[in-house]
């Protein structure tokens, strides 16, 4: 009988630092991706089957995606975490054998409790970007992972009313990241910017500048 894999259990706020759950890494072939994580529980085919004979998408528990490369030997493109461990959750489950540790962080950690809590890696580029356009959508991009979030319909709503009412620009700041609680992922991805959409229409800030601009609007009250 074959030996069982061993389980691993990997810690978030790693990921999150370094785009790699464990041995689980851009650049690995799809081969290796099966021998770690086994089949995947879904998967979707690409649209030519001349260009793309095996399916280039994987997912396991609706909780993780795998993107591969069209040419053999199909290396990771990009790896999707879908969701964060709910409130009091010590792990997810992505399949037998890997597990990711929450970390002290779930789907009620909004994009400024993240930028407090997580130590960003040195020497690199953090960027904390807010959307002004179609897509409500506020995101954390360091060289390696992007983080988003999304405002809902009703937030959204909310959120325009109080603009037309007359803000500052930290009000308005602020009142994105309060309403912000729609977790959309973290994608690690080469270029970690060229997953925006639209590309173009976003503010950019460092941490400090962001946290600087909500700290003087708390606590919030909308209306």
């Amino acid at each position: 009988m074959a030996k069982r894999p061993e389980r691993s259990i990997v810690s978030l706020i790693s990921f999150i630092q370094t785009g790699e759950l464990g041995p689980l890494k851009l650049g690995m072939p799809m081969r290796e991706v099966s021998e770690f994580l086994g089949p995947p529980d879904w998967w979707m085919d690409g649209h030519d089957p001349d260009i793309s004979p095996v399916p280039l998408l994987w997912g396991y528990a609706r909780i993780l995606e795998i993107r591969f490369g069209y040419e053999a030997p199909h290396a990771v493109e990009c790896i999707k975490l879908c969701q964060l461990p709910a409130p009091g959750q010590r792990h997810l489950q992505v399949c037998r054998q890997l597990w990711i540790r929450a970390d002290g962080i779930s789907e009620a950690t909004g994009l400024s409790d993240l930028l407090r809590l997580v130590n960003w890696p040195t020497g690199e580029t953090i960027t904390v970007g807010i959307a002004h356009s179609w897509n409500p959508v506020v995101d954390i991009c360091t060289d390696r992972v992007r983080l988003v979030w999304c405002m809902s319909t009703d937030d959204e709503a909310l959120f325009e009313r109080r603009v037309k009412k007359g803000a500052s620009r930290s009000e308005i700041v602020a009142w994105r990241d309060e309403l912000s609680t729609g977790f959309f992922g973290v994608y690690s991805i080469a270029v970690p910017k060229s997953d925006r959409a639209p590309v173009e229409g976003w503010e950019d800030f460092t941490p400090s500048e962001y946290l600087d601009l909500i700290n003087a609007h708390r606590p919030l009250t909308y209306s």
